[in-house]
């Protein structure tokens, strides 16, 4: 299946090995992708980038008690677009299902397997 003309797909964890490993199946797949592992480093990806993202994939918990939220709300900011979001969570607590679905995430319960991921990003980034 050939994956569609979209802009990239932002990763944001702190955790390097889970960066690298969803770049990697994401890139498998077709997708560009762009990846941070803090808040600081998102911004500077974000002054690079030069197009709109059509996906966001970001940890719930960041370093310097940042969330997944504020994540998907300064991406959001900066492309001035919805840009749909998956939140990866190792925390399945309905708290954490509740704050998911208000932030307008879809959440994912760490570890994330490929295929249902892939299930997600496609119907994400397809829907946008």
């Amino acid at each position: 299946m050939s994956v569609p003309a979209v802009g990239p797909i932002i990763i944001v964890d702190d955790d390097p090995f889970i960066v690298e490993a969803l770049g990697m199946v994401l890139g498998t797949w077709g997708y560009s992708v762009v990846s941070a592992l803090s808040m600081e480093a998102l911004e500077t990806a974000l002054t690079g980038l030069g197009t709109i993202p059509s996906l966001l994939i970001t940890d719930h918990f960041l370093p310097g008690g940042r969330t997944g939220a504020e994540v998907l709300a300064r991406v959001r900011a900066h492309s001035g677009a919805h840009i749909p979001a998956i939140l990866l969570t190792g925390d399945g607590a309905p708290e954490r299902v509740s704050e998911a679905a208000s932030a307008g995430f879809r959440l994912m319960i760490k570890p994330v397997a490929p295929a249902p991921l892939r299930v997600v990003v496609e119907e994400l980034v397809l829907r946008g």
